[in-house]
């Protein structure tokens, strides 16, 4: 019999955590998924990242309200109000039935992982803890980051990490006998592409990332100036802002306008169909501004094949070899993107090495593969709670 699986999230955002989750539950072979999300938002119904039909067949229930962001930047007041409303939210979900009778508790982000922690305190329910964010100051606040090493992490059963960089950052604070490993959060990628096209002139750079200020949007904009400028090249921006930075969406508009690429820079906002966009990409662009835990959009680069420049700090690193499938940059120069973007452009012999070293030199994990694992690793711990009541 499969184990029941209840899945937390603190949102129905459609950011980058939450679009894996709902691919992981699409997936799922090893285990029941029940989602556990705040409820429907009025007005924001469109927005809902698990309103999927694919999703059909796995149950919702909703506990508590949609969490709002901004807790890693908040004041002390802020922090107090945050701290009072994960406490309730963990009553909450202690007392719903579907707490009660889930074999694993997985919590898909970190602010879930902050409820989820307090409600399994004194059950012996498995708790299995995603990381999708390094934990540290930038990603989690200073409170949040006290919490979650003193006690998320302490409590956990399980540890998932994107990356190796990302878990590196929890290992010190597990408990002697915690599961910890690296999974890869599922892209989107159904099958395994042999060939990509490259074409000889490079007229479309793209970047998938949600508009937020440390993704480096800005930073590729300038870039992108000093190489593109006055050319037929256009820059697509594939994402939408989310967690508190819809006026930043503002602010690169206008920065487009001052640098004089606005007519080159297109706007595209949240897309579902990554592939078809980025079959049209001839350069494709990470650019964060701090180490990053791993963005899907690295992984959807490489498995598209298309010739990839990514940041050399964090997880992308763990997937892109430079100068082999990709080109590596130190993290916030603006001289080493110019670099990158202006070699990619004059060269189309490196593109196209590029491009076929990503589809080849590197087996990028199918969504089904990453579900297995993850199937894997909840009846090893389901096993271990056991065996340890035997």
């Amino acid at each position: 019999m499969h184990p029941t699986v209840l899945h937390l999230d603190h949102t129905r955002t459609p950011g980058g955590a939450e679009i894996a989750l709902r691919r992981l539950c699409e997936n799922a072979g090893h285990w029941v998924p029940v989602l556990a999300l705040p409820a429907k938002s009025k007005g924001l119904e469109t927005e809902d990242a698990f309103r999927d039909q694919s999703l059909s067949h796995v149950k919702v229930i909703e506990i508590g309200k949609l969490q709002k962001s901004g807790a890693s930047s908040a004041s002390f007041a802020q922090a107090l109000k945050f701290g009072f409303n994960i406490a309730a939210e963990a009553v909450r979900l202690r007392a719903n039935q579907a707490f009660r009778s889930a074999d694993v508790i997985h919590a898909n982000t970190s602010r879930a992982a902050l409820y989820g922690a307090m409600a399994c305190f004194g059950t012996d329910k498995p708790l299995v803890v995603h990381l999708r964010d390094m934990v540290d100051s930038a990603s989690l606040g200073r409170a949040g980051k006290f919490l979650f090493r003193k006690f998320v992490l302490p409590r956990a059963d399980a540890v998932i990490g994107n990356s190796k960089a990302t878990l590196s950052t929890a290992l010190p604070y597990l408990k002697s006998n915690a599961t910890a490993e690296v999974i890869p959060s599922p892209a989107g990628i159904d099958r395994r592409l042999t060939t990509s096209f490259v074409a000889p002139e490079v007229r479309n750079v793209g970047m998938v990332a949600r508009i937020d200020p440390w993704k480096g949007q800005e930073l590729l904009f300038t870039a992108f100036a000093r190489v593109f400028k006055d050319s037929a090249a256009k820059l697509y921006i594939a994402g939408a802002p989310a967690f508190g930075h819809e006026n930043y969406l503002g602010h690169l508009k206008q920065r487009a306008r001052t640098l004089g690429i606005e007519d080159q820079v297109v706007f595209m906002g949240h897309i579902e169909n990554i592939f078809d966009f980025l079959s049209g990409m001839d350069i494709c662009v990470h650019s964060s501004i701090r180490p990053e835990p791993l963005g899907q959009n690295v992984l959807q680069y490489l498995a598209a094949g298309r010739p990839t420049v990514a940041v050399n700090a964090g997880g992308p690193p763990e997937w892109v070899t430079d100068r082999k499938n990709g080109l590596l940059v130190q993290m916030g120069s603006e001289n080493d993107l110019v670099d990158a973007l202006s070699a990619l452009n004059n060269d189309f012999e490196l593109r196209k090495a590029l491009s076929e070293g990503a589809l080849g030199l590197r087996k990028i994990p199918t969504d089904a593969e990453i579900a297995n694992r993850f199937g894997s690793l909840i009846l090893s711990v389901r096993r271990a709670v056991i065996e340890a009541k035997a």
